[in-house]
């Protein structure tokens, strides 16, 4: 097609021409690049263009007159979760160990505490013979609070917590062994997203048992999301993320 419309031109005179030349002088690179790619060039009026591929008409046809693709449907896997009263993954319910390895055990759970408890009057009584005890009072309360306004003191503390109430989960629940013996925290560690925390299994357990307990997780940590990871190597080696809310 042509840009001109030179009868227009001729009716209303040089003026009109002129503005002719000019509209089509204006668009003539962009017509140039439009033909050289096949495309159809629309003017609809002085200033105006519009370019279409008749090749998308050509697909549009062929889509339109195409029968649909049957999707396949696929099943939702089936959920674990199946509520009961007290146990409902439909485990047993197992009595809590009271003999020298699980106290063992729980000295080695408090063991952050149990530090802090001996080593706080270790410092304190020798501030308070020397400072007095107001003095010492008010030097350990400065001390909490500039403790506790640092990221890493609070990460820590945050660590310890969602430790414990982890432990505490496996105490209320069936996650642990036949002899009521708890899994091993081995370690924590802070992630842009949460908390980390190496689980070794005992003889008796199996990821699967913590997968059963992802809801009562979740509660517990205060976490939006639960995520294993098994060791690639070592069955017993358990990593579970926990991402805040």
């Amino acid at each position: 097609m042509t840009d001109a419309t030179r009868e227009s031109g001729d009716r209303k005179g040089g003026w009109s021409r002129l503005a002719i030349a000019a509209n089509r002088w204006f668009w003539r690179r962009s017509n140039d690049y439009a033909r050289g790619q096949g495309w159809e060039v629309d003017r609809s009026d002085w200033g105006g263009r519009r370019y279409r591929d008749p090749r998308f008409e050509a697909r549009k046809k062929e889509l339109l007159e195409s029968p649909p693709e049957e999707q396949p449907t696929s099943e939702p896997p089936p959920r674990k979760f199946s509520p009961g009263d007290g146990f409902p993954r439909k485990h047993p319910k197992i009595a809590r160990a009271h003999d020298l390895i699980a106290a063992a055990g729980l000295l080695w759970r408090w063991r952050i505490e149990i530090a802090l408890a001996v080593a706080i009057p270790m410092v304190a009584i020798p501030l308070a013979d020397r400072l007095g005890l107001a003095a010492t009072l008010l030097l350990a309360g400065v001390a909490v609070l500039a403790g506790g306004s640092l990221p890493p003191v609070r990460r820590v503390i945050g660590r310890v917590m969602l430790r414990h109430r982890f432990q505490g989960l496996c105490l209320r629940t069936s996650m642990r062994t036949p002899e009521g013996r708890m899994p091993l925290i081995i370690h924590t560690q802070s992630t842009p997203y949460g908390t980390a925390m190496l689980i070794w299994c005992r003889s008796g357990m199996s990821p699967e048992l913590f997968e059963d307990y992802i809801p009562e997780i979740r509660v517990a940590c205060f976490t939006k999301e639960v995520t294993f990871y098994r060791h690639h190597r070592w069955a017993h080696l358990l990593t579970i993320e926990l991402r805040r809310a």
